[in-house]
């Protein structure tokens, strides 16, 4: 007789509502990965952790490099589907960088509960700010929740999520809505979090221009700055001036330092994302060794049009 494996699985699941689950998850997960834009992979994920039971989420996260013993934030981002008066007044108050489960999150791993934030409290462990802040989240009927941390989850990427059920809502509820789909929403945070990992939190176009993306780029392949003037057909001044401009955007004190913060946000090199296009096969020629391309891949050595 041959031993089958035993297969060991969480109370209450059966393979039918294994496989269930894994067929709702599928679309999602597409979803989160073949997102383009920040917005667009926070809009997915808002939109999975509502059917989940929780129609509120504030993403925080910071690009960090560090490097022989310094550490560097290069940029960051807020992404928030909280009540807009909850959050309008947390921003008035300035409290963004106190919201509850913040101090929690920067130094841990896994997720907790609010009663976390509400033990220090009683403890008298929270500052002014943060027990200001409970107090907010709690006047608007938001006092219970769920911190995720996201800390280690994305190289140079650090961060976490709130998770908010309705108004009014108590511990006990959210506590059994993420015993539910607690799994769920961390595999699809976690997703998340590497997705935006590789994205821009703000469009190139709102950082640079194209002609100081053009010189920041032509500088990190190499290009002295008369190569550089002369595959943009301007002036050296004029790639000096452009490369200045790009500094000052970035709070850059030198053009490398420009190069790796502009590499690190995603605003050079950026990959369009356009769709492959097939290339049918020359009936001539037989079948192409090169089945597809980019669409509107320029060609080599093919300057950016002037300003």
């Amino acid at each position: 007789m041959v031993d089958l494996p035993t297969i060991i699985m969480p109370l209450g699941d059966t393979p039918w509502t294994i496989l269930m689950k894994s067929r709702e998850l599928l679309p999602a997960v597409e979803e989160l990965l073949g997102a383009r834009k920040a917005e667009d992979a926070w809009t997915a994920f808002a939109r999975q952790a509502l059917r989940r039971g929780f129609p509120h989420q504030l993403y925080v996260a910071y690009r960090v490099l560090r490097g022989m013993g310094e550490h560097v934030i290069l940029d960051g981002v807020e992404l928030s589907s909280l009540p807009y008066p909850l959050a309008r007044e947390i921003v008035n108050r300035k409290l963004m960088d106190h919201v509850p489960m913040r101090r929690w999150i920067v130094r841990n791993q896994g997720a907790q509960s609010f009663d976390w934030a509400r033990r220090r409290r009683l403890a008298g462990k929270l500052n002014a700010s943060e027990a200001l802040a409970l107090e907010i989240f709690e006047q608007f009927g938001h006092g219970a929740g769920m911190a995720l941390s996201l800390a280690d989850r994305a190289p140079r990427l650090r961060g976490g999520i709130l998770f908010l059920a309705g108004v009014g809502a108590s511990q006990e509820m959210v506590d059994a809505r993420w015993s539910h789909a607690g799994r769920e929403l961390e595999l699809l945070a976690n997703l998340l979090h590497q997705r935006l990992a590789q994205l821009p939190y703000r469009r190139a176009e709102e950082v640079l221009t194209i002609r100081q993306r053009e010189a920041l780029e032509l500088t990190g392949l190499g290009l002295s700055t008369q190569d550089i003037a002369e595959r943009m057909k301007v002036s050296v001044a004029t790639v000096e001036k452009h490369l200045r401009l790009a500094r000052k955007a970035l709070g850059a004190k030198t053009t490398t330092h420009a190069v790796l913060i502009a590499c690190s946000r995603g605003v050079i090199f950026v990959d369009p994302g356009e769709a492959c296009s097939m290339q049918p096969p020359d009936p001539d020629l037989g079948q192409i060794d090169t089945p597809w391309n980019f669409v509107s891949f320029e060609q080599p050595g093919q300057p950016a049009g002037n300003a």
